[in-house]
């Protein structure tokens, strides 16, 4: 008779990195299964010894380790790759706002959670829309969230009103909802953008399962300080009451909905806060509840006050700010106890949701920083995508290592491969040298979404082809041609 306890899933065979608090590497080891649950993670002898399952995954040859965790990107960005001009405004935020429909952001939340699913990430942070989230209707975010439930893997779904002073929307702020090909332009306040936000939350938070979460973002916590070539405002100290009053709304509706508060900062935002703000209220608007995207170019008392409230930095190593402001201080910020993650910053200007290849651009960064290679080592830059990042989004109770009792969110990576031969040292090999379609297989809550190469949770031709059409659509709403104009010097300048 056998005694073993039957589960529904091993995974066996394979080298586990389980980015747990021991760092353990297994080699030939086996993950067990059950439900959407990990019940024992172990050498492969070990858990066949204790567990039988009908369904086993061979894992010889991969690596096997947590879903990668992307804690910032933008909804939106997906249907518009490819439309930038580096001398002129980008086009998403009038098209966004005055272009879009409902199905439009349905579309584009199911092409950017199937590029995360392939890719092997597992759970995104997504703002919807650009950096003014579009709340002048819940139903964008509502749309994205369907997204998020459809495809199978886990978001957060990022709500929240317009910066006052830096909106990046006309005055007064309006937004087009369209009914087929008629549209009607509606006007909107602050006091509606929270009210829609509060809606999602309460709607959306812990939905599909838990797998769909909700953070409140609000772009500019202490304001928008750094000098930006198409953001020319400056603040006067008549701003700071409202900006103050904001700032503390918003950590009081994080609060009292027990959400996570991202928000942006860059060189000064920080130091701004001190001086106009106060540092008691500073702290008190931080704490490891709070996500920063970017922080470039900080500086000391900047880095000291993030790293004394444990605030999460979402990094992002690939960005245009690197050249406006200096890259951001990594090793500085973890060295004053910041907990710090990788990011993507989502699928536009230049860059995808594969967040494989940002690990090795913020090592590279940082090493260039420091003339020293010996920062950022490879184990540490894979936890930045994965517990670290889980911690973010303070979901590392749940996800981001491979522990008994964790959700069984896992991703094989295909190691019979030219750029990842021979097996040597496998936790740098992945930092540096693997990509997103590396990626084999991912599981979601124990759910096979991709096996062998091939997505099986949903029809990605089906998507694809949404995908096209809501984006035709919208470039017949607005003419896009400008940015695409190829002249002479595209192909034979020096500069555009």
């Amino acid at each position: 008779m056998d005694t073993r306890t039957r589960v529904d899933l091993i995974i066996d065979g394979g080298t586990i990195l389980t980015m747990d608090e021991a760092d353990r590497v297994i080699e030939h080891g086996a993950v067990a299964v059950l439900g959407d649950s990990i019940l024992a993670v172990g050498p492969s002898a070990d858990i066949h010894a204790s567990y039988v399952s009908e369904t086993v995954l061979d894992a010889r040859r991969k690596a096997v380790m947590p879903g990668l965790v992307d804690t910032y990107g933008h909804a939106g960005h997906g249907l518009v790759k490819g439309i930038y001009h580096p001398s002129r405004p980008w086009p998403s935020g009038k098209l966004y706002w005055h272009a879009t429909d409902e199905a439009w952001w349905y579309a584009e939340g199911l092409l950017s959670n199937l590029e995360r699913l392939r890719f092997g990430v597992t759970c995104g942070l997504t703002v919807v829309g650009a950096t003014p989230a579009r709340m002048d209707s819940p139903v964008f975010a509502q749309r994205q969230a369907e997204a998020v439930e459809q495809v199978g893997i886990r978001g957060v779904i990022g709500v929240g009103p317009p910066d006052p002073y830096v909106s990046h929307l006309e005055e007064p702020w309006s937004g087009t909802i369209w009914d087929g090909e008629r549209s009607e332009r509606r006007t909107f306040t602050h006091r509606d953008a929270v009210a829609n936000s509060v809606e999602v939350i309460e709607q959306w938070h812990g939905g599909a399962q838990g797998r769909v979460q909700v953070a409140l973002h609000f772009p500019y916590l202490f304001g928008r300080q750094a000098a930006h070539p198409r953001i020319p405002f400056v603040y006067s100290d008549d701003c700071v009451p409202t900006m103050i009053e904001t700032a503390e709304e918003m950590r009081d509706l994080s609060k009292r909905h027990d959400v996570l508060l991202h928000t942006h900062a860059f060189r000064g935002s920080l130091r701004y806060g001190l001086e106009k703000f106060g540092p008691t209220r500073v702290y008190a608007l931080l704490g490891p509840d709070v996500a920063l995207a970017h922080c470039n170019g900080l500086a000391e008392d900047e880095i000291r006050v993030l790293g004394e409230t444990g605030a999460s930095i979402c990094v992002v190593p690939f960005t245009h700010e690197n050249i406006l402001y200096g890259p951001c201080p990594v090793i500085e910020l973890l060295e004053a106890g910041a907990n710090v993650t990788i990011t993507t910053d989502g699928t536009t200007t230049y860059s995808s949701y594969d967040l494989f290849p940002e690990i090795s651009r913020t090592m590279w960064t940082q090493w260039n920083r420091f003339t020293d290679q010996n920062v950022l080592p490879a184990g540490k830059a894979l936890r930045m995508v994965t517990i670290d990042a889980a911690r973010a989004l303070r979901l590392d109770h749940l996800i981001g290592s491979l522990e008994e009792g964790k959700r069984a969110d896992v991703i094989l990576i295909d190691l019979d491969q030219p750029h990842l031969t021979p097996q040597t040292l496998l936790p740098y090999q992945l930092a540096l040298y693997a990509n997103g379609h590396d990626v084999d297989t991912v599981i979601v809550d124990g759910k096979i979404l991709k096996q062998n190469g091939r997505v099986t949770a949903v029809d990605e031709a089906e998507i694809i082809d949404m995908a096209q059409t809501q984006a035709a659509r919208a470039f017949e709403r607005m003419d896009v041609s400008e940015y695409l104009h190829m002249s002479r010097e595209f192909w034979r300048g020096t500069r555009y």
